[in-house]
């Protein structure tokens, strides 16, 4: 009879000692947060650079029969899978990024490799013919956390894709694969990208140089050039980051500065319905004929529409819009006249957005417009 009372006791001492049944159930996801915000963390995130941006994984599962989300940001239902003492998970970060331009499937338009929804060149320019697909891949992040959180300060993209100048500028997307519970569980990542366009559930995180105009402008390094960019209003392709013509990453950008009525158009209704300021000018060696002086007549944060002087390739009126960031003469101080040494953001080719001097563009015929009603830095 002692012996099975103290059989008992022991069986009884084991199952209170035992540790909690942890058990994952569907696929994980990320969520995000700038780093001291009360702000509900979400698919997508926008920063300043020089701000920090919590990445956070989230994990259906079960917590001795209890449904949980398992992450390390707490809230409501959510449980630390560390602190519930679960035992080891391990997660490995990955960039997910967009190549710039078709390099393992065929591009739409034979002579160019850019991304496009219309045809490039010649008489039937701009003709849609689609949504065109796009290419991404994975690369691997050096954690900077601690297993299910991750903190980012910058959106460098990786090795090759690195591109002078950003500073960290840009946007990126993550995902994570985790090893707990016997399994082997992945967020979305870059095979989530229906009918070539990554998908909303893969984390998308932005840092911008400041609230203005070209700040916001600068959120949209690493965001491939996708000539006849489409979709109305939030469901644009330039506001979801995904891809961007010269005119949509403007729009985008001066919406998210505060123009949020502002429709996404073309180059010509942009000349049509901005304030036009000065021009049309040639420009081409030396500064615009005639002179285009900064101050009242351009200024930053001013579009510059283009329209290439000898090219029949392109048969609108105006073919091109860039940005003015930075007044530069030939020395490259400042010479009070726009001319060929200014510095602009353009974005027009398989680099994507990168600012370069006015001249990379050729002799070209200039207009400035004028946004209004947002501030340009």
């Amino acid at each position: 009879m002692r012996s099975a009372v103290v059989v008992c006791l022991l069986a009884a001492s084991s199952i209170a000692h035992a540790g909690p049944a942890c058990h994952l159930r569907g696929r994980p996801w990320l969520e995000a947060r700038v780093q001291g915000s009360k702000a509900a963390a979400a698919r997508a995130v926008d920063a300043r650079l020089g701000e920090a941006i919590e990445v956070f994984l989230v994990a259906p599962g079960q917590l001795d029969g209890r449904a949980v989300l398992f992450s390390e940001l707490p809230g409501r239902g959510r449980v630390s899978w560390t602190s519930a003492g679960c035992g080891p998970m391990t997660v490995a970060w990955k960039r997910v990024e967009p190549r710039m331009e078709h390099v393992d499937t065929p591009a739409p338009n034979k002579t160019a490799k850019v991304y496009s929804n219309a045809v490039v060149f010649g008489p039937d320019h701009g003709k849609w013919i689609g949504f065109d697909k796009l290419e991404y891949f994975e690369s691997p992040v050096a954690s900077s956390g601690d297993g299910a959180r991750l903190i980012v300060r910058d959106a460098t993209p990786s090795g090759s894709q690195d591109r002078a100048g950003q500073r960290g500028l840009g946007t990126m997307r993550l995902c994570a694969t985790l090893e707990a519970d016997g399994q082997s569980l992945a967020t979305p990542g870059a095979g989530d990208a229906p009918e070539g366009q990554i998908s909303p559930r893969v984390l998308r995180y932005s840092f911008r140089s400041s609230d203005g105009f070209l700040g916001w402008l600068t959120s949209y390094f690493n965001v491939p050039y996708l000539f006849g960019s489409a979709g109305k209003g939030t469901r644009n392709q330039a506001e979801r980051y995904i891809g961007a013509d010269c005119a949509d990453i403007l729009v985008a950008a001066l919406r998210r500065a505060g123009a949020s009525k502002l429709e996404y158009t073309s180059v010509a209704e942009l000349v049509d319905s901005m304030s036009r300021v000065a021009g049309p000018s040639l420009v081409k060696t030396t500064p615009a004929e005639p002179a285009i002086r900064f101050g009242a007549q351009v200024r930053a944060g001013d579009l510059i529409a283009l329209d290439y002087v000898g090219f029949d390739g392109l048969p609108r009126s105006w073919d091109h819009i860039v940005v003015m960031v930075e007044d530069r003469g030939p020395d490259g101080k400042p010479d009070g006249l726009l001319g060929p040494e200014d510095l602009v953001a353009d974005s027009g080719d398989s680099s994507g957005l990168k600012f370069a001097p006015l001249a990379d563009q050729g002799t070209v015929r200039v207009q400035v417009l004028r946004p209004s009603g947002v501030p340009v830095l």
